[in-house]
C-alpha cells in the first residue's frame, strides 16, 4: 500500500472555524496524523455553523465542520486547566507541527507560548494564524472575512463603479490563508529536517488577502492611479472595453464573454460573430479583419442580444472548443453535476456515524506516487480521547475519568 506524502508527520490542530482547520486538513488528506484538539463540551466553533445536514442544527451535522475535518482524530482538552496544559505538552513532545489561531498573546498568557513549547520539543514547528499577525499596531484587533477583503483592497475593486464596494460571497480569505499556512508549515518542516530545529510561523489573514491583490497596487505604485470598480472605463484599465466583454446574461444564467484567443491575443470581430451565428446580421462595412478600437453601440447591442439566446453550457463548449477564451458562471448545482469534475474524481463519498453518506470535494491535485486518500470522516467531539490519551500517552482509564471530572478533558 502506498503511503501518503505526509504520512511521517503528526500535526496538532488547535485552531477552529476555517483557516487553521483547512491548513491541517491539507496535511491529513495526504497521510499526516492530525489530532484535532477541541474544548470540552463545545468543540470547534465550526460545529455550530451551517449549513447543517438536513437542516438539523446538531453539533455533529455541520457540513462546514465535516468538510474541514475529515482525516483527523478529535480529542477534548481544556487549556485553561493546569492538567489540560500538561496533557498538551505531552502531545507536543511527539508532534511535528502545531497549528493555532488564538488571539496573539493568549498562549503566552497561559504558559504555552512558542518559547515554552520549544523547550519541550525544539523540533516543533508552530504556525500561528491571526487577523493581522503577531506584531504591529493592529495585532490585537479582531478580524473577519469582510475585514480581510476590505483591508486587503479586494473590496474596493469589486462591484459596480456607481455602487458601494462588494465582498465576495465565499469567505475565500480563510481558505487562501489556510493554503498559505500549509505551504509555510511544509517549508518549515523541510527546513527542520535539514537543520534539526523548528520555528514559529506568523500568518496574517489580512496580509494574505493583500498579497492576492497585486495588480491594482502595482498599478498605483507605477502610475499613481487608483483602480476603480467596473464598469467605469479608463485608459489603461483592464476594465475598459465594450459592454459585451465581461459577465453578460444568457438564456439560463451568465457567461464570461471576450474577444480573446489566448492569453494576450485579440481576435477578429467577424470571426466572433460568425461563431455566434450573427455574422449576417452585422454591418459588413464595420466587420474588419481584426478587432481594433471601440465597438460601436449597435454592434455591442447586437452581440448582447445574440448571447441572450444561448445557453451557458452550449456557449462555453462552442467557444472554448474553438480556442477562444470563455467561461460560464456555474451555480452550486452546476458544480455538483459537472462532467469535468466527475471525470477527474473531484468528489468523494464518505460515511459518517451520525449523518450517513455525505459527498464532499475530495482530491484537489494529483500526486500518483503518494495519492490523496479519504481515510476517515470528520470525528465526533472527543471521539479519540481513549485512543490517544490511554493508547498513546499511557493514561489509565481511571485517570481519564479523573481528568474528565476535573474538567481537563
Amino acid at each position: 500500500m502506498v503511503n501518503g506524502a505526509l504520512s511521517k508527520f503528526r500535526i496538532l490542530d488547535l485552531s477552529d472555524y476555517i483557516g487553521g482547520p483547512f491548513c491541517a486538513k491539507l496535511f491529513g488528506d495526504y497521510g499526516a496524523d492530525v489530532i484535532k484538539v477541541e474544548p470540552p463540551g463545545v468543540g470547534d466553533v465550526a460545529r455550530t455553523v451551517g449549513p447543517f445536514f438536513k437542516d438539523d442544527p446538531h453539533p455533529e451535522k455541520s457540513l462546514l465542520f465535516f468538510y474541514l475535518n475529515c482525516n483527523k482524530r478529535s480529542v477534548t482538552l481544556n487549556l485553561e486547566s493546569s492538567a489540560g496544559r500538561k496533557l498538551l505538552l505531552k502531545l507536543v513532545k511527539g508532534a511535528d507541527a502545531l497549528i493555532e489561531a488564538f488571539p496573539p498573546g493568549y498562549l503566552d498568557s497561559i504558559g504555552l507560548g512558542y518559547e515554552s513549547l520549544e523547550e519541550v520539543n525544539p523540533r516543533l514547528v508552530v504556525t500561528s494564524i491571526s487577523p493581522f499577525g503577531q506584531t504591529g499596531p493592529y495585532s490585537r484587533y479582531k478580524g473577519s472575512h469582510l475585514i480581510y477583503e476590505g483591508m486587503g483592497g479586494i473590496m474596493y475593486t469589486s462591484g459596480a463603479y456607481d455602487r458601494e464596494p462588494l465582498a465576495h460571497g465565499h469567505p475565500q480569505s480563510y481558505y487562501i490563508g489556510g493554503i498559505t499556512a500549509a505551504y509555510a508549515t511544509s517549508a518549515a518542516l523541510y527546513a527542520r529536517n535539514r537543520s534539526g530545529k523548528g520555528q514559529h510561523i506568523d500568518v496574517s489573514l489580512a496580509e494574505v488577502a493583500a498579497a492576492h491583490h497585486t495588480g491594482p497596487t502595482n498599478r498605483f505604485a507605477y502610475t499613481g492611479t487608483i483602480e476603480r470598480r467596473a464598469p467605469k472605463h479608463e485608459p489603461g484599465s483592464p476594465k475598459s472595453g465594450p459592454h459585451m466583454e465581461g459577465i453578460v446574461p444568457v438564456k439560463d444564467g451568465y457567461v464570461g464573454a471576450t474577444f480573446q484567443r489566448g492569453a494576450a491575443t485579440r481576435a477578429s470581430l467577424s470571426d466572433y460573430l460568425k461563431l455566434l451565428g450573427a455574422d449576417k446580421q452585422a454591418d459588413p462595412s464595420f466587420v474588419t479583419p481584426s478587432f481594433q478600437g471601440a465597438i460601436p453601440q449597435h454592434i455591442d447591442d447586437l452581440v448582447l442580444s445574440v448571447l441572450k439566446e444561448w445557453k451557458k453550457l452550449d456557449y462555453f463548449n462552442t467557444v472554448a472548443a474553438g480556442s477562444w477564451v470563455a467561461a460560464m458562471l456555474q451555480t452550486s448545482e452546476d458544480l455538483v453535476n459537472s462532467r469535468q469534475l466527475h471525470h477527474r474524481g473531484f468528489y468523494a463519498d464518505v460515511e459518517h456515524p451520525v449523518m450517513g453518506k455525505v459527498r464532499i470535494p475530495g482530491e484537489v491535485y494529483r500526486m500518483p506516487a503518494c495519492p490523496y486518500k479519504l481515510r476517515s470522516p470528520a470525528p465526533l467531539l472527543g471521539q479519540h480521547n481513549t485512543e490517544v490519551y490511554c493508547g498513546e500517552l499511557g493514561y489509565s482509564s481511571e485517570e481519564i475519568v479523573l481528568l474528565r471530572q476535573q474538567g481537563a478533558i
